[in-house]
């Protein structure tokens, strides 16, 4: 009956965990001037060394979940619409427009974040973790990361208007219960980088110029 037991405890445990994910999530202030123009976004595309695998794309880590490179910049795109259209960045933003006065389309060049546990926490001491994280608030984990997208305005007949890029790096080190946890700082560094493309596009007189035509 013991090792009934053991067993029950441990699925119990197991179907407990859950994996950790990143989920796109792009807050920007509000806009100011806003574009006078309808803007419609087309796709996101990854840069070929993320779909390839040859360069991390998304949450990497012990216990993070996978997803597929099109899938994450598919939802990359639509939270970057939706933050665009919260801030008021266009008049008008939307995945198709009969009429648009402008074409949004964008390349993630890099989107990652990397965390794991700290070289000293892998010490086989009882219990060595918890006191560091708990009692000497030592910080257990490492995590670094990137967010650089490039997007592209162009005229609803496919010239270009203008190129902007925003980045954002991040490298540090957290205790994964409280603070931020793993996902977050690359939001963070995201909407850093959006917010730096945001500013870009609001400068650009040639914007203002295309959209009062």
């Amino acid at each position: 009956m013991h090792w009934l037991l053991a067993s029950g405890l441990l699925l119990a445990a197991t179907a407990g965990c859950t994996k950790a994910e990143f989920v796109p999530d792009i807050s920007l202030p509000e806009a100011r001037p806003i574009i006078d123009a309808t803007a419609e976004f087309h796709d996101m595309y990854p840069a070929p060394a993320l779909i390839s695998g040859k360069e991390s794309f998304g949450l990497t880590g012990p216990d993070a979940k996978q997803v597929p490179p099109r899938e994450l910049a598919h939802q990359v795109r639509d939270e970057l619409m939706d933050a665009f259209d919260q801030a008021g960045v266009f008049s008008k933003i939307t995945p198709f427009d009969r009429n648009p006065d402008l074409i949004l389309t964008g390349r993630i060049n890099s989107l990652y974040e990397h965390y794991r546990p700290r070289m000293w926490t892998r010490v086989p001491l009882p219990y060595a973790g918890k006191i560091a994280a708990d009692i000497l608030n030592w910080k257990t984990h490492a995590t670094n990361g990137e967010a650089d997208l490039t997007l592209f305005l162009l005229t609803r007949d496919g010239k270009l208007i203008g190129t902007y890029r925003g980045s954002s790096t991040f490298d540090e080190n957290f205790n994964p219960t409280g603070e931020f946890g793993p996902g977050e700082r690359l939001n963070r560094a995201l909407t850093e980088a959006v917010h730096q493309i945001q500013e870009k596009m609001l400068r650009d007189a040639r914007l203002r110029t295309v959209a009062a035509r």
